[in-house]
């Protein structure tokens, strides 16, 4: 599953409903995010949603170091908790994970090959 260099992200849209609720959520599940070795890669508030996303008022993206810890982090016990307050919070989601580009990869794209 994880390609040399590549690393694992969560790719989330939705229409916060309940700012309070959802800031419950994000404030459990910030240091919870750092303690997984995730991080904030990209955040928007206005995003220019596409493709059943226009209505979207939320778009992020959380980076971690692999494509293995992504799912782990979010198969978790934990998370799962954690994503009870934000589904609450929210309507409208999008949740996928993904891997980045490998090593090599970045590397021929920057050869131009």
């Amino acid at each position: 599953m994880d390609k040399k260099g590549a690393k694992g992200y969560w790719v989330s849209t939705s229409t916060v409903i309940n700012k309070e609720l959802f800031s419950e959520y994000v404030d459990k599940v910030s240091p919870w995010l750092r303690e997984v070795g995730g991080e904030i890669f990209a955040k928007d508030t206005e995003p220019q949603g596409k493709e059943r996303t226009e209505g979207a008022n939320l778009a992020i993206i959380c980076e971690f170091p692999s494509m293995r810890e992504a799912v782990e982090a979010y198969e978790s016990s934990t998370y799962q908790a954690l994503s009870k307050l934000r589904k609450a919070a929210t309507k409208d989601a999008t949740f996928t994970i993904m891997e980045g580009m490998d090593e090599a990869t970045k590397l021929r794209r920057a050869m131009g090959k």
